[in-house]
């Protein structure tokens, strides 16, 4: 037999281990109908391994990338024939689950008193899906259980086949029965296979194996995979490339916590021996030490691939990151003798107040590196994150990926990332929504939801639906009421009989719809169907499809409540995929990961001999844990930063390593042990998976593996209380290292993001922002001390229109910043479409009242009938639908009657009166008795309304009707109304016309800028001033109290005057009392109020 072996290939650097890799490629090329076999232990190395060689040779091919595991299932095949091992493990994680759920459900294993404990997980509930779902659950735990078994427990397995025990626990009982049942099904398990390999191997057996098998870069090896790897290189060349992070042996490091108990164990004279270790390699390479100890533990043949150490006495001075790695490498005690430039920032640490000031500050930071480096690219960056999903949309917020604009609003840069690891729940909305449609039978049809699936362009896609389709539906079901229910039924069975109302329902709001489209352009009651006269012409067609889309949806809904067999639950799924989505070309890939979910759950439920029914909850139950699973072999590393969970061999090179999140409690990451596991419960081996030491190895991973900078960010202070906060015991650990050993001062060197991007620390010399937005809304706070006016240049012909109504120029002088923004620019900055609610109305609404009070009003005043008024309003859904809404509408008819009493007007129509100006046309409308002008209206007597009444005396008493004006309006507090008469003196037709000419001249000016006329401001200073002049009162300490109240607000819910978007709009630094014009609202508004009474009646 030619010489054999089994060789290892250390280094500090993933580079060297490439390189080496390449050179044995190169030396010893293998047949060419033979692919290289090269173990990795994820997609992300394959990729990164392939880039490296291809970059070294020109081409990577004819390279096969198996997981180990699969590997020795592949070679145990070879070893012990392909008629003695099938292809694929009747023990792989997703069909074990449907073997062990077979059991749970047998008669068999129930009845069972050794396995009674275990059956009261399920059997305690009542309902029998909820059984069924919880089985499913306690099936998946112990399929995860069994697989950490057959790796590292694999003794106890072979004792349980043997009816031995090995801990005598009561879990261990019915574990060891449930394994022996599965045992019994398919004897040849992975552990089984590895052993009777093993033995094989050991008899010198005939076999055909690769020329040469590598691994490379596995951090994690369990022991039995490196026993197998040692009894292989009998007959094949094996070839181990791992990542050592020292050149010197240090499988005798030991770490803070074990040193401890060797000070209490053998005295100080030991733990003085072990000071001399590095901390950061004994505290966080424990992970390491464990495999560096397992592969020294077998013959191997060794060549290193080490960085030269630097000297000792070295005096040129050197970066902390290069001192740091350097120390590792020797595995030394780091020294102050070793020379730091204070001036370098090749560790950035960063503490931040949230998680999006942290990405905010990355992302600053990496324009800097690249602005200042012309040698570092977007794809020399690697961002790491505990848990990628809370960073992902804080990312799309900041960074750039491709569908988002490369510049952000005010046009500064935004650096080029994709987000690796992403789970397809989270990351691909037609997977999320296809989801969301199998909870159908619990959803209550809310409209919102409804209306969300239709912004799946999928949907759209399938049911040929546009942009404005969605906008006419939305208001559409906004005016039919539409909330919650197919119909009746359906809210019945959600609310177990509490309510099998009609109204608010799809059904009642599409029959509403409809029954407008036959009658036209006008309400109609219909068959107690209040009608909504919406829809016309074309708009047919749109409301057709959301009728389609809507029995869609109530059929499948149905249909999702039957139980089915596996093999017709993939039939069913398919149907209802192709029945509500049509993929765009983009979505291709997901689409086909949907069919292929469905596909295997039929095929691993067939593989495992599950018989039986499925229902709904428990299919949900296995495609939720499927699609909830990261997807780690897309998006890593394509040229762009790259961002990614910390995945075990994730720390590859990078000249920028980034790790967010590094806070107290969240890293390293805790896992919660399963109940029924055992291992967690005894003594640990060495090999065993510990989530904690996998996290600390891999920070240790990531300082190796920054090349040119390492930048850490953790939050440190509250964003609620700016109280302060740990960062992670792995980042405090090696701060500790730096300040001990480096001479590196946290609290100047650790970089304090502020609170805020806008505040003025991030536009400092220091550390400057590249956000031009965030730098203007910083230089406007920085001068809000010093507030300027803000001046505008008129228009220079203000667009009057012909005729304005007394109420026109009322509702500009209430807001005449908002009515130029609306009217004159056609600017809104407040949201006029309401939103969809997914909630009916419980109680009645001021507007709701109003809007009814006011209608009875006019109907009383009209001398007709209330009674249509009424029935009207019981039928729109605007009202609760409780039996005390009518009791509510009569209450509010008999006030609206004793108004209509209260005018005491024959039936006559409103006459009109108008008054010429420079610039337009004045109109004015009123009720009279031949004595005084009438008014009436619901609600209180607010400013505008006042205005408007004053405005209408005025525009009668100029075209020759010196008649008063009597206001009667219906005020309510507490349920209570009260009738109150508001009243105004006459002018005469001079005065009036003098005074309807300074409001002219006022509206036109708020048609030409920006003016600040503010009615309520005029009055309240009026009655502040009293008897005095407004330009003397206006330097009054009262008249600056009154200002601080209106301008800054008195509580939340009545927010101040400079806290009014229009305001802001116009004057970011806000207005003072001395920018309103004082002599105006003098003019205009101390006649109206000299002339004005209310009383009640």
């Amino acid at each position: 037999m030619w010489f054999i072996l089994l060789a290892l290939y250390p280094s500090n650097k993933l580079e060297h281990l490439s390189y080496l890799l390449g050179a044995l490629l190169e030396q010893q090329p293998g047949h060419i109908f033979s692919p290289q076999t090269i173990l990795v232990e994820n997609p992300g190395m394959q990729h990164w391994l392939n880039m490296e060689l291809a970059q070294q040779k020109g081409i990577a091919m004819n390279l096969a990338f198996p997981l180990p595991t699969r590997f020795m299932w592949n070679t145990a095949r070879a070893v012990l024939g392909k008629d003695v091992v099938p292809q694929q493990s009747a023990y792989r994680r997703e069909v074990l689950v449907w073997r062990i759920e077979n059991i749970l459900r047998s008669d068999t294993f129930c009845h069972s008193p050794e396995t009674e404990k275990a059956c009261r997980y399920w059997q305690h509930l009542a309902d029998a899906e909820e059984q069924g779902v919880q089985r499913l659950q306690f099936a998946t735990a112990l399929a995860d259980i069994f697989e950490q078994y057959l790796l590292y427990r694999p003794d106890w397995l072979f004792s349980w086949e043997q009816g031995e025990l090995v801990l005598n626990s009561e879990d261990e009982i019915w574990q060891s029965l449930i394994w022996r049942h599965l045992v019994a099904q398919s004897p040849l398990h992975p552990a089984r296979l590895h052993k009777m390999a093993i033995d094989a191997l050991q008899q010198d057996c005939e076999i055909t194996l690769p020329a040469r098998v590598i691994a490379f870069a596995i951090n994690t090896m369990a022991p039995q995979l490196v026993q197998f790897f040692d009894a292989l290189a009998k007959y094949t060349d094996i070839h181990i490339f791992h990542l050592n992070p020292s050149v010197n042996y240090w499988g005798d490091v030991k770490s803070d916590r074990e040193r401890a108990r060797l000070l209490r164990q053998q005295g100080v004279t030991q733990w003085q021996l072990d000071q001399q270790d590095n901390p950061l390699l004994a505290n966080l390479g424990k992970q390491g030490r464990d495999l560096f100890n397992l592969l020294t533990s077998v013959d191997t043949f060794e060549i290193s691939g080490f960085d030269v150490p630097a000297q000792q006495g070295n005096t040129v001075p050197t970066g902390y990151l290069h001192a740091v790695q350097q120390d590792i490498l020797q595995a030394t005690a780091p020294s102050r003798t070793v020379p730091v430039s204070q001036e370098d920032n090749s560790i950035i640490i960063a503490r931040a107040h949230s998680s999006l000031r942290e990405v905010q500050g990355l992302h600053d930071q990496l324009l800097h590196l690249m602005n200042n480096n012309s040698g570092i690219k977007p794809a020399d960056v690697v961002v790491m994150c505990p848990a990628i999903e809370d960073y992902a949309p804080l990312i799309d917020a900041v960074f750039h990926r491709i569908g988002t604009p490369s510049t952000d609003n005010s046009g500064a840069p935004r650096v080029p990332c994709s987000i690796a690891d992403r789970s397809p729940l989270d990351s691909e909305p037609l997977i999320a929504s296809f989801i969301s449609l199998l909870s159908l039978p619990d959803s209550r049809f809310e409209v919102s939801k409804i209306m969300d699936y239709l912004r799946l362009d999928a949907l759209q896609a399938k049911f040929s639906l546009t942009s404005d389709d969605l906008d006419s539906m939305s208001y559409w079901l906004q005016q039919a009421k539409v909330h919650w229910g197919v119909d009746s039924h359906h809210k019945s069975v959600i609310t177990h009989g509490a309510t099998d109302s009609f109204l608010h329902s799809w059904s009642w709001g599409l029959k509403r719809l409809l029954m407008g489209m036959v009658f036209a352009d006008e309400e109609k009651i219909s068959h107690d169907i209040l009608t909504v006269p919406d829809v016309e012409g074309q708009q047919t067609v749109v409301l057709g499809k959301l009728i389609h889309l809507l029995d869609q949806l109530g059929h499948y809904c149905t249909q999702l409540k039957k139980t089915r067999t596996p093999e017709q639950w993939r039939e069913f799924l398919t149907e209802l995929r192709e029945a509500c989505f049509s993929p765009l070309p983009e979505q291709q890939d997901t689409w086909e990961t949907l069919e292929r979910a469905t596909a295997d759950l039929e095929h691993h439920c067939r593989e495992a001999g599950f018989v039986g029914d499925l229902s709904l909850r428990q299919v949900r139950e296995v495609l939720l844990k499927r699609f909830s699973s990261p997807d780690v072999g897309n998006h890593f590393m394509t040229g762009q930063v790259t961002f990614c969970s910390m995945l075990p061999m994730r720390s590859i090179p990078f000249k920028v390593v980034c790790i967010l999140g590094l806070n107290d409690g969240e890293f390293p990451r805790q896992s919660q042990p399963i109940s029924i596991d055992l291992m967690p419960k005894n003594a640990a081996r060495i090999g065993d998976r510990s989530r904690r030491m996998e996290d600390r190895y891999l920070f240790l991973e990531a300082l190796i593996s920054a090349r040119d900078y390492l930048y850490l960010s953790y939050q440190g202070n509250s964003e609620k209380d700016n109280s302060e906060r740990q960062p992670s015991l792995v980042l405090a650990e090696l701060l500790d290292v730096l300040e001990r050993g480096y001479g590196f001062d946290s609290k100047i060197q650790q970089r304090q993001l502020p609170l805020h991007p806008f505040s003025a620390g991030n536009f400092s010399a220091d550390f400057i922002s590249f956000e031009p937005g965030w730098y203007r809304l910083a230089e406007s706070i920085s001068t809000a001390s010093k507030p300027a006016r803000t001046t505008f240049a008129p228009l220079e012909e203000p667009r009057l229109p012909e005729t304005v109504s007394v109420q026109q120029i009322a509702r500009c002088l209430r807001h005449p910043l908002q009515y130029f923004a609306n009217q004159v620019l056609g600017v809104r900055l407040d949201n006029q479409q309401p939103d969809l609610s997914d909630a009916e109305p419980f109680a009645e609404s001021p507007l709701i009242r109003y809007q009814v009070m006011d209608a009875l009003v006019n109907t009383c005043v009209e001398q007709n009938n209330t009674a249509t008024v009424l029935t009207r309003y019981q039928l729109s859904g605007e009202l609760p639908a409780t039996p005390l809404t009518a009791t509510l509408l009569e209450r509010w008819n008999t006030a609206s009657e004793a108004l209509g009493e209260a005018l005491a007007l024959t039936h006559s129509d409103a006459i009109v009166a108008s008054w010429q100006g420079h610039q337009c046309t004045v109109e004015a409308k009123a009720w009279t008795d031949g004595l005084t002008l009438k008014h009436m209206h619901v609600g209180k007597q607010h400013v505008q309304r006042l205005l408007s009444q004053f405005l209408t005396m005025l525009v009668f008493n100029a075209s020759g009707r010196a008649l008063p004006l009597e206001a009667y309006y219906l005020s309510w507090k507490s349920d209570k109304f009260t009738i109150r008469r508001a009243s105004f003196s006459a002018f005469s037709s001079e005065e009036a016309q003098h005074l309807l000419a300074q409001y002219e001249a006022v509206f036109t000016k708020a048609h030409q800028g920006p003016y600040l006329g503010f009615a309520d401001i005029a009055i309240a200073a009026l009655n502040a001033a009293q008897d005095q002049l407004l330009s003397d009162w206006v330097t009054t300490p009262k008249a600056t109290q009154m200002w601080q109240q209106l301008a800054e607000g008195q509580s939340q819910q009545q927010k101040g005057l400079n806290e009014d978007d229009y305001v802001k709009w116009f004057y970011p630094n806000g207005i003072a009392l001395t920018d309103i014009p004082l002599a105006d609202i003098e003019a205009l508004f101390l006649p109206l109020m000299q002339c004005h009474g209310d009383k009640k009646r």
